[in-house]
């Protein structure tokens, strides 16, 4: 085990040095995994995004059959302001039994303990009853956009696991659902003018004021009615808006206006059937008085990414899977999202389950606990006894 640990850091170090920032292009990380497993005879099969610039990762180890494990974690990061960081984020540094870097935990540990076991799963290739496969996904920090490709690559190449396991910093505890996630883009258009005579203008500020308004008594009313069936805190569907820009001074009329929002349904709830309601009162209250104004203004309310939820299986293969080789803690469920709902949908019985601590996801100094590592090797050596011999 200390071989592999030792490794695993090594292959951290490497990981982290990759600025692997969501929505830029992920080549350069690609590339170096890509050739990581062709080190070890191992055949990759790159999918790429529709700009050609970031691209998932597939490989198997195995029989060439139905079933089998899907490993899945995503490559890209949040971004890190070096101005919040004792440190460099981008150069790994241990201390403490701890290893500092962006993405250490979240989730490039994984990563590298994933690849730090593949020379063990390769040499005993042959003797594995069912294959163990490799799935390494882009941009799942804005919208899962890598995973949402995953499913068709699958059906492609004819692949079809049983399980997945998506790596996230759970703390080695098993997680069986989360909410999804609907995310959003208000664009307003108005006219512009001096403030000193708003006659005839639209004032997009004022119109963004009441949709946001309407966000947000649509967000009690989903509050006042939670789900009394459901595991999930809170137990309702929740609407939040972000982030806000438009306007240039305090003088002169707002023409433009955009906002950032979304909608994290439970898995049992329709986002799209909220948002319809939404779009009629956009429709109905807002756009008519705009127009009587100026017939080019207008509001479009533009769907940016899906993620969708996982529905809570507690006895799923999965789930009975994690509590076989390691433990029979409660599974519980997540009110962020990951990839998962994408593989659930694609009829994979899915996991969230992977070493570190989700309290570090995202933060400055962001670390992992070599400890946490050593945990996830150890799964991964008794997931490697399950697959030579399930019935042991």
């Amino acid at each position: 085990m200390t071989a592999l640990l030792d490794s695993a850091e090594v292959l951290l170090a490497d990981l982290v040095g990759f600025a692997s920032i969501s929505c830029l292009p992920n080549d350069d990380i690609v590339t170096y995994i890509k050739s990581y497993f062709e080190s070890h005879g191992i055949e990759v099969h790159l999918d790429a995004h529709e700009d050609g610039e970031r691209f998932n990762i597939f490989a198997s180890i195995g029989p060439a059959t139905d079933g089998g494990i899907l490993l899945s974690g995503h490559l890209d990061v949040v971004p890190a302001n070096p101005a919040s960081w004792s440190r460099d984020p981008f150069v790994l540094h241990k201390e403490n039994g701890r290893l500092y870097g962006r993405g250490a935990v979240d989730m490039k540990g994984f990563l590298a303990i994933v690849l730090a076991m593949v020379p063990a799963f390769q040499d005993a290739a042959a003797d594995l009853v069912m294959p163990i496969h490799f799935a390494f996904t882009f941009d799942e920090e804005v919208g899962s956009f890598g995973a949402a490709q995953m499913p068709a690559m699958l059906e492609k190449m004819g692949v079809r696991p049983a399980i997945a396991l998506i790596g996230e910093p759970t703390g080695m505890k098993p997680f069986i659902g989360h909410k999804g996630g609907l995310e959003l883009i208000a664009e307003l258009r108005g006219t512009a003018g001096h403030a000193s005579d708003p006659r005839g203008k639209v004032n997009t500020l004022y119109y963004a004021a009441r949709l946001i308004s309407h966000l947000e008594e649509k967000a009690k009313i989903l509050a006042a009615n939670p789900s009394k069936n459901t595991p999930f805190d809170p137990p309702y569907t929740t609407i939040s808006v972000g982030h806000i820009e438009g306007g240039e001074a305090r003088n002169i009329i707002a023409d433009k206006c955009r906002f950032l929002w979304e909608i994290r349904p439970l898995p049992e709830d329709d986002p799209y059937m909220i948002l319809s309601e939404i779009r009629a009162f956009v429709d109905r209250e807002l756009i008519p008085e705009m127009r009587e104004i100026c017939p080019n203004a207008g509001i479009d309310l533009i769907i940016d990414a899906w993620a969708p939820g996982m529905q809570a299986r507690p006895y799923s293969p999965a789930a009975n899977l994690v509590a076989r080789l390691w433990t029979k803690h409660t599974p519980g469920v997540l009110s962020f999202g990951t990839d998962g709902g994408h593989f659930q949908i694609a009829g994979l019985e899915t996991i969230i389950f992977g070493p570190g601590d989700i309290a570090q996801m995202h933060q400055p100094d962001e670390f992992i606990e070599i400890s946490a590592l050593a945990d996830g090797l150890t799964f991964l050596d008794r997931l490697l006894a399950y697959m030579k011999d399930p019935l042991r």
